[in-house]
C-alpha cells in the first residue's frame, strides 16, 4: 500500500511554540492533527529540518517531541533509506501497561477497580443490546459455545477460560460501536486478566458452570435487545467475580 507523505499545507493550523518545554506543544499539535484526521496511520512526517522551520525550535526539541510521540505509540521511527517518522496506531498492550502503571501509582484500590468495571461493562452490555449486529451476536455465540466445551474438560486450564471470558467482554465492547469504550476495554485487558487468574485457587466444576451460565444469560439478553436485562446480568457477573477476587486477596493478606 502506498503511504502518504504528509505535506505542510498553507493554512494548516501549526504554530511556532514556546522555547520552554516546547516539545510538549509540538506533541499536542501532532496529537490534534491525528484526532482531526489530518494525519492518518502510515502518513510520514516532514523531516527534522522542515519541522524545525515550522515550529521555530531547535533539532533537540524536535527529537524530544518525536521520542514522546513514539513512546505513546503514535509514531514509528524507521531508519535507513526509506526511513522517517510515520504515524502509527497505539498498541493496546502498551496502553494497558501505561494504564496499569497509572492505577498503581495513584494507589487505586481493588474496590475502586470493581466499581469502575462493574458499571463500565454493564453499560457496554446495554449498548451492545441496542447496537450489536447479527454477525457480532454470532461471534459472541461462538465464544460462549467454546467456553462451554472447554469448561467441561478437566484438562482445560483456568487461564484458557479467562482468555475466553475476556474475549467475550471485548466482543461486547466492539458491539457497542463506541470507539472510546473499545479503546478502554482493550487498554485494561492486562489488568482484567491478571486479576481474574487469582480465582484459579478456588475455581471448580460448579464455578466453571456458573461462569458459562452467566455468559449465556448476557448473550440471550443482547440477542433479545433487552438492554436493561443485559446491563443487570453483566453487572452481576462482573461484580461477583471481582468480589471473589477481593476475598481471596484479603485471605492472603490475613495469612
Amino acid at each position: 500500500m502506498k503511504r502518504r507523505c504528509f505535506i505542510i499545507k498553507p493554512g494548516l493550523n501549526l504554530k511556532t511554540v514556546k522555547t520552554i518545554r516546547g516539545f510538549e506543544d509540538i506533541v499536542i499539535q501532532i496529537q490534534d492533527l491525528i484526532s482531526q484526521g489530518e494525519l492518518k496511520v502510515g502518513d510520514k512526517l516532514p523531516n527534522e529540518r522542515e519541522l524545525v522551520d515550522v515550529f521555530g525550535v531547535s533539532r533537540p526539541t524536535i527529537r524530544e517531541a518525536l521520542r514522546v510521540l513514539e513512546s505513546e505509540g503514535l509514531l514509528e521511527i524507521r531508519r535507513g533509506v526509506n526511513g522517517g517518522s510515520f504515524i502509527s496506531e497505539p498498541n493496546p498492550d502498551q496502553a494497558g501497561r501505561a494504564l496499569e502503571a497509572l492505577i498503581r501509582f495513584r494507589g487505586a484500590s481493588t474496590l475502586e477497580l470493581t466499581e469502575f468495571r462493574a458499571n463500565f461493562e454493564a453499560d457496554s452490555a446495554w449498548w451492545a443490546a441496542k447496537r450489536a449486529t447479527e454477525e457480532e451476536i454470532e461471534e459472541l455465540n461462538v465464544i460462549v459455545e467454546q467456553f462451554k466445551q472447554e469448561a467441561g474438560k478437566p484438562s482445560t486450564t483456568w487461564s484458557k477460560l479467562v482468555d475466553l471470558d475476556i474475549a467475550f467482554h471485548e466482543k461486547i465492547a466492539y458491539s457497542t460501536h463506541n470507539q472510546i469504550r473499545i479503546a478502554i476495554m482493550l487498554a485494561i485487558y492486562g489488568i482484567i486478566r491478571k486479576s481474574s487468574l487469582i480465582i484459579e485457587c478456588i475455581e471448580d466444576e460448579d464455578w466453571r458452570l456458573q461462569q458459562y451460565t452467566d455468559l449465556l444469560g448476557i448473550l440471550e439478553a443482547i440477542k433479545n435487545n433487552d438492554q436493561e436485562l443485559a446491563r443487570e446480568r453483566m453487572y452481576d457477573h462482573v461484580y461477583k467475580n471481582l468480589e471473589i477476587q477481593e476475598n481471596i486477596k484479603q485471605k492472603e493478606q490475613d495469612h
